[in-house]
């Protein structure tokens, strides 16, 4: 009779910790977590106070709806499964982190220009 051949477990138990430190690391962050991409104020330097205004109020607005969608896929991404964190969202929506982060740098260049047209509190 033959002896069974013995199978290291090494190389499945390698593959199965890459592929949960892979799927950890795919997780979603929140909102508060994106930072801002860089915006140059000098965009926005044509327009005058109301029109700056107005666009503020259109980015904050886009801004809100795109964080909330974010902030859901970052709490599903932190569903646990058997006590295991399982991203849940990143593989069944995009991640909104390029639009977020582009959203809050548009606000703060639109911002600065704001002060530097001195627009005043008014429009604030």
């Amino acid at each position: 009779m033959r002896a069974k051949q013995f199978t290291p477990l090494v190389p499945r138990r390698a593959a199965l910790a890459l592929a949960a430190a892979l799927g950890l690391s795919a997780c979603a962050k929140t909102t508060r977590d994106i930072e801002p991409a860089p915006v140059d104020p000098a965009l926005f330097a044509g327009a005058d106070c109301a029109q700056l205004m107005a666009r503020r109020a259109r980015i904050s607005q886009t801004l809100i709806f795109s964080g909330s969608a974010q902030d859901q896929i970052a709490a599903d991404d932190r569903t646990r499964t058997l006590g295991v964190p399982t991203p849940m969202g990143t593989p069944f929506d995009s991640d909104r982190e390029p639009e977020i982060a582009r959203l809050k740098g548009e606000l703060h260049a639109v911002n600065a220009q704001m002060d530097t047209q001195r627009c005043g509190p008014d429009f604030r």
